[in-house]
């Protein structure tokens, strides 16, 4: 199948790792049915990180009592200002790694995917970390007195949130951690994922066409379809789009026929395109394409793909999650202690950038190694009940006469 190389390139670390501490350890848990693609994890560090540092941005020019300082200089975090594009990103991505397996089963003869162990891993797997971080930030936010907690339907809002239904019913993101709006999104997708993945199952030119004109229509019928912008449908393009290049990944199509090189340009020119982009109407079909230039770049590519899969970079990238969960409360919590009054962008910038994305990053990674990490293994119920009753002390009744004799 396409990516046998991209397996042997990724598992020498693993081995050379064995012998002395390595970030490798602490790389994703992926099933015994999905090979671990490191590219696919810089991808996600390219994604994260982009939404983080606009983030700083965000809290920096939202800063609740701070009135910033003109200054000439202010064009220097233009390239942060469009990183919430890191959001479309992971939906392509969610569309790629969800719509591979489809693929490779209809279009390769790959194994059948079991709709229970399909669900059952995303329930274990993305909820705990969800809830408890969000059972964390609450109690967090009143403590530190945060400003977000004196708004109407702060508390009342939590079990909607819970239950990924704040967006649609409410009409506006949350406030604390308002990124998971998200979140509702993506689960959306992973229930309508097995339904949609049998487009995979038509003929190569009906299904590549399906998927183009569905790519391009989607934004239409978001429009037209009541509160269509706050359901999958205002983003569906972007998970077609990594419906579309998993059917080109399973299948091998185009492989070998342009360079590497090609691709590298392909990757990183996508990359500083999406960045730099003005948010203009007119321009936004296009940015699903430009996303898929990049994943193809990472894909198929030489230094882009390499960069992508250094330890350093696809191992941060793998806890995008903990990372994505975590990373804009914290920010809030800090933004007023570390900016006043009278500073220009750039230095405010640069201020939060320099203390509060250390204070981020280590958050995430321990919420990552603690909480997330575990949840990766599918057995993690299985195991967690039998450490539980091992603690409690939980054993076997006494045993009785024809136990000990052997008796049945």
């Amino acid at each position: 199948m396409p990516g046998q190389v991209h397996e042997e390139k990724t598992a020498a670390p693993v081995v050379q790792a064995s012998h002395r501490w390595s970030i490798v350890r602490l790389r994703r848990i992926t099933t015994a049915s999905y090979r671990y693609m490191a590219e696919v994890d810089g991808l996600r560090f390219i994604a994260i990180f982009s939404v983080m540092l606009f983030h700083v941005y965000y809290n920096v020019t939202h800063a609740p009592g701070v009135t910033l300082a003109d200054s000439r200089f202010n064009f220097m975090v233009w390239p942060v200002i469009h990183g919430f594009r890191g959001v479309q990103l992971f939906f392509l991505i969610s569309g790629f790694i969800l719509g591979l397996p489809f693929a490779a089963h209809y279009l390769t003869d790959g194994p059948a995917i079991s709709g229970r162990k399909y669900y059952l891993r995303r329930l274990t797997r993305l909820e705990p970390p969800y809830m408890l971080a969000l059972l964390l930030l609450y109690p967090a936010a009143v403590l530190m007195h945060n400003v977000h907690v004196h708004e109407p339907g702060f508390f009342s809002g939590l079990p909607l949130r819970l239950g990924y239904a704040y967006l649609f019913v409410r009409g506006v993101p949350p406030t604390l951690d308002g990124v998971t709006w998200t979140l509702e999104i993506e689960v959306q997708f992973y229930l309508l994922a097995p339904l949609l993945a049998h487009v995979f199952k038509l003929g190569t030119k009906p299904r590549r066409l399906a998927l183009i004109v569905a790519i391009c229509a989607a934004p239409l019928l978001a429009r037209v379809v009541p509160r269509g912008e706050l359901t999958i449908l205002g983003f569906a393009q972007y998970f077609l789009t990594g419906f579309l290049l998993a059917d080109i990944h399973a299948t091998g199509a185009g492989a070998g026929r342009l360079r590497p090189w090609v691709f590298d340009l392909l990757g990183s020119g996508c990359v500083v395109a999406t960045a730099l982009a003005p948010e203009k109407p007119v321009l936004m079909p296009f940015l699903p394409w430009l996303l898929c230039g990049i994943f193809l770049g990472a894909l198929r590519g030489g230094w882009f793909t390499a960069f992508l899969r250094r330890p350093s970079i696809s191992v941060l990238g793998g806890m995008c999650y903990s990372l994505y969960l975590l990373h804009n409360p914290l920010l809030s919590f800090v933004t007023n202690k570390i900016i006043g009054n009278g500073m220009s962008l750039p230095q405010a910038y640069l201020r939060l950038a320099l203390v509060g994305m250390p204070v981020v990053v280590a958050a995430g990674m321990a919420y990552y190694i603690v909480i997330e990490r575990p949840c990766m293994n599918p057995n993690w119920p299985r195991l967690l009940f039998r450490h539980v009753t091992r603690m409690i002390g939980a054993a076997p009744g006494p045993v009785g006469p024809l136990a000990k004799s052997g008796g049945k």
